[in-house]
């Protein structure tokens, strides 16, 4: 599909200054939760272990979508916008930031759980459920970023 060269400009810097630090965010993002988690008073469990492994997963899913985010730079080029990439993207980053949603509900839970059951609620819990909050809004704007992105009507 046709449009201006500014704007295919605009839709380039856009996607990188969004996706490249995404992917930074959900690499330390994904350290710290992994450090965090086993270091938490409910880590003796191996349920809380499998959680924390879980949260890893949804730390991938998010770094997948700041790729995905910053590679899709290459749908626009010149006064071009490939509409079907642009769409393959945009369904990506769904599943992307479902997979993330997904796999962050099983920590959630389990550290919550464990919160109820004589476990102390320290620093540490508090970091690894905010860690948690934010991969699930880093994907969600990832998504929304790319929506409104390759918004061409």
């Amino acid at each position: 599909m046709w449009v201006s060269a500014p704007r295919v400009e605009r839709i380039r810097t856009r996607l990188a200054l969004t996706g490249l630090p995404i992917i930074g965010m959900a690499l330390v993002l994904g350290i710290v939760l992994v450090a965090v988690g086993l270091n938490l008073p409910s880590s003796h469990s191996p349920i809380n272990v499998i959680g924390v492994m879980t949260g890893g997963i949804g730390a991938f899913w998010g770094f997948l979508s700041g790729l995905s985010l910053a590679t899709a730079r290459s749908c626009a080029q010149g006064e071009y916008v490939d509409v079907n990439n642009a769409r393959l993207v945009r369904r990506l980053l769904g599943v992307w930031w479902g997979g993330t949603i997904f796999c962050v509900l099983f920590p959630l839970f389990f550290e919550v759980m464990a919160l109820r059951d004589e476990v102390p609620f320290t620093v540490g819990s508090a970091v690894y459920l905010a860690v948690l909050v934010i991969l699930v809004v880093l994907g969600g704007l990832a998504f929304f970023t790319a929506r409104g992105v390759f918004r061409l009507s």
